[in-house]
């Protein structure tokens, strides 16, 4: 589990704290305070124990969406963050049901931007035109179920989810031009809804867009 890992990380430091501090001459009792008072930060500043926040070690946040490099590695992820804080022993049961619902909200978007990606990448036009059409028809039912999720505790929940809805909306769009694109054989509107899906996927941040040959354009 990540806590474990944090927590050795956590308690090197501190010995390493310790060590420093008697190299340079302090006495031993100095040290050892030092040391406890930086495990006393760690633990004042966790949510779950002894845990420093994520991004002081260059995680993702519990909130935030974990970009990928194909779907099967997307999914995993995203049970990951969930199993990890349905684990925490001081998890709110609210934001384990919030985590829970948005979980499986963008899973399924998610599978239907990785199949779009796939699509693309065969260089297959009926594989990329099925891969547009079923966008159409699924994504609007996953929005509205999005936007029925109750509103997240936290502010930057909140703003993540926000523009996440626009990316969602957006990438509706670009795919509706997409599949317009591919059966008119209209190369201008094929142009603007690459451009769309390039925007919406830096709004969603589900896909990392260096693998996609959209991105690249």
């Amino acid at each position: 589990m990540r806590s474990k890992k944090t927590l050795s990380i956590i308690l090197i430091v501190g010995l390493i704290i310790f060590i420093i501090t008697l190299a340079i001459g302090r006495p031993l009792w100095q040290a050892a305070l030092l040391s406890v008072i930086f495990l006393l930060i760690a633990a004042a500043v966790s949510t779950a124990g002894l845990l420093i926040p994520g991004m002081l070690f260059g995680m993702s946040s519990s909130s935030s969406l974990p970009a990928a490099t194909d779907k099967a590695e997307f999914l995993e992820k995203m049970d990951l963050m969930l199993a990890d804080l349905s684990a925490q022993p001081k998890a709110e049961t609210e934001d384990v049901l919030w985590m829970t619902e948005y979980t499986r909200v963008i899973k399924g978007v998610g599978e239907l931007v990785y199949d779009v990606h796939s699509s693309v990448l065969s260089k297959n036009k009926a594989e990329e035109s099925r891969a547009f059409r079923e966008v159409v028809k699924q994504l609007p039912h996953l929005i509205s179920e999005f936007e029925n999720i109750p509103e997240p505790t936290t502010r930057k929940r909140q703003k993540i989810m926000k523009r996440q809805a626009r990316g969602m909306n957006l990438y509706l769009l670009a795919c509706s031009n997409f599949a317009e694109a591919l059966k008119a054989s209209d190369g201008e509107l094929a142009g603007l809804a690459a451009r769309q899906i390039n925007d919406a996927l830096d709004l969603l941040a589900i896909i990392d867009k260096s693998t996609t040959i959209l991105g690249r354009k």
